[in-house]
């Protein structure tokens, strides 16, 4: 019989406590967002997630901040980007140590 956690690669975990995943999660709420690419990085380089998503995150973080600054902000727009993305970055930060398994 095969075990599927034999040959799997070792994953570091991301969080070492429950206090250091709450701290986390309120650093990324707490400065609105800019804070998620940094926490990101440091989960792709522990393996946790791939590269591609700190560069998402810094994309559609930083990228419509300076859009905005370019072209104005006769809508308000970047504020609502800003929370939509802040919200999606804490549950994200939040449920990255959780294991997924199929029937959950």
């Amino acid at each position: 019989m095969s075990y599927p956690y034999v040959n799997a690669p070792i994953r570091a975990h991301m969080y070492v406590t429950t206090v250091h995943k709450v701290i986390w999660v309120v650093v990324v709420v707490a400065s609105a967002g800019l804070l998620a690419p940094p926490l990101f990085f440091i989960a792709a380089k522990k393996r946790v997630v791939t590269m591609l998503v700190p560069v998402i995150y810094a994309v559609v973080i930083y990228g419509s901040a300076i859009v905005e600054s370019l072209v104005g902000n006769p809508r308000n727009w970047e504020g609502g980007v800003l929370a939509v993305t802040m919200i999606v970055a804490a549950v994200h930060a939040a449920i990255l140590d959780t294991d997924w398994k199929s029937g959950r």
